[in-house]
């Protein structure tokens, strides 16, 4: 049998919080967009660069309103170029579905609001770590932009590496039972649970 290594990205450039945190981002929605069309619709409606997004995983992060930090930003990961994932604040997921309600006459593009999906934030100086020994990651690649995010799919939970107001963060995005059971593991390895928001 062969193994397949995981391989996980951090930012080059970016620091990590001091503490180790885990915060339950109860405002994020998780969208998966697909279609024939949809690199002419996320380049020309959203304004986006997607030249560099060549590769699964791979992605950037853009803005609804000009502000990258605000709740109208977003993430946008690439897995092939008919089917995309974005991770948002509810602000921006119901600015972004109104936005492809509004052009899917134009375009052959789709959206699934993934409800069953929920999303954790975890940071701090030992998170990278954590995460490579606990999902069996393989360290690699280095993001040396902070507007690129890359994500990983480990078993049933999608892992990423975002920059978060000139930090590094990580997200898990899973169904709730499965982010419950890591939610417990990463308490037990340190990262305590916050209710602070990490816009």
């Amino acid at each position: 049998m062969t193994f397949t290594p995981i391989m996980f990205a951090r930012h080059s450039q970016l620091d990590a919080p001091q503490s180790n945190m885990l915060q339950a981002d109860n405002n994020s929605v998780v969208i998966d967009f697909s279609g024939t069309e949809a690199i002419p619709f996320l380049t020309a409606i959203l304004g986006l660069d997607l030249n560099k997004l060549t590769a699964s995983g791979l992605g950037l992060k853009g803005t609804l309103d000009g502000d990258l930090n605000s709740t109208y930003s977003f993430a946008l990961y690439y897995f092939s170029e008919t089917a995309f994932r974005f991770v948002l604040h509810s602000d921006a997921s119901a600015q972004l579905q109104s936005l492809i309600c509004e052009q899917q006459l134009r375009y052959d593009i789709e959206f699934v609001v993934r409800s069953d999906l929920a999303v954790l934030t975890l940071g701090g100086e030992q998170a990278f770590d954590t995460l490579i020994d606990a999902f069996k990651l393989t360290p690699g690649l280095r993001l040396s932009n902070a507007t690129s995010c890359y994500g990983a799919q480990s078993g049933e939970v999608f892992i990423t590496a975002i920059d978060k107001q000139s930090q590094q963060y990580f997200q898990l995005v899973a169904k709730a039972p499965e982010l419950a059971k890591w939610q417990a593991t990463l308490q037990q390895h340190g990262f305590d649970l916050t209710l602070a928001e990490v816009a």
